[in-house]
């Protein structure tokens, strides 16, 4: 038990990969992607 702040960060790390696993996973054949691209008019 050295550093506490250890324990603090392992909740924050498993929390943050689950989403990342989930917003790729989502980006399947028939999901919509996780990262949208649109065209810009020029006018816009």
């Amino acid at each position: 038990m050295e550093n506490p702040a250890i324990f603090l960060w392992i909740p924050i790390i498993i929390i943050s990969l689950l989403s990342i696993i989930k917003m790729i996973s989502k980006g399947g054949p028939n999901g919509k992607p996780w990262i949208r691209i649109e065209k810009v008019e020029e006018n816009e």
